[in-house]
């Protein structure tokens, strides 16, 4: 029996900007949803040799993009870096891990390239735990490296 290997967390790290540039947790973020899209066009093409007949459909790929969305917990202090960090292209790493029973689990692959922001979402509610969720857009080519 062949079984999957399971991706059971991420965590989203947001680059400094410095050289050598440093990834940090957005701690309180604990889920990520990854969502890689190429952009199209359709085309509708005849067939020469039978130009009365109803042509087909063809697509043409006009672009690549990748849309990360992060949810978690709020975090009052990480409030200040996320809103600075809305609107601007940054680099950014998403790290996939499959728990093992230690601290850290083990670390499956990473999505990283630049991203901006595009908006982060909070709930604050007395009746219920706080919760944030942060929507990043592909700025440039994305990556995904498996680890070794």
């Amino acid at each position: 029996m062949s079984l999957p290997t399971e991706i059971d967390f991420a965590l989203i790290k947001m680059g400094d900007g410095e050289s050598p540039e440093v990834f940090a947790i957005i701690c309180g973020l604990q889920d990520a949803t990854v969502n890689e899209t190429v952009n199209t066009n359709d085309r509708f093409v005849r067939d020469c040799a039978k130009p009365a007949e109803v042509p087909h459909r063809r697509v043409q790929t006009t672009g690549k993009q990748t849309d990360i969305t992060g949810t978690g917990l709020t975090n009052a202090e990480e409030v200040a870096r996320v809103r600075a960090a809305l609107g601007v292209s940054k680099n950014y790493r998403v790290e996939c891990y499959q728990k093992d029973g230690t601290d850290v689990g083990v670390l499956l692959g990473t999505y990283a390239g630049p991203f901006v922001m595009t908006s982060k979402n909070m709930n604050l509610s007395l009746e219920s735990p706080g919760s944030v969720e942060i929507t990043l857009a592909s700025d440039g080519p994305m990556t995904y490296t498996e680890a070794p």
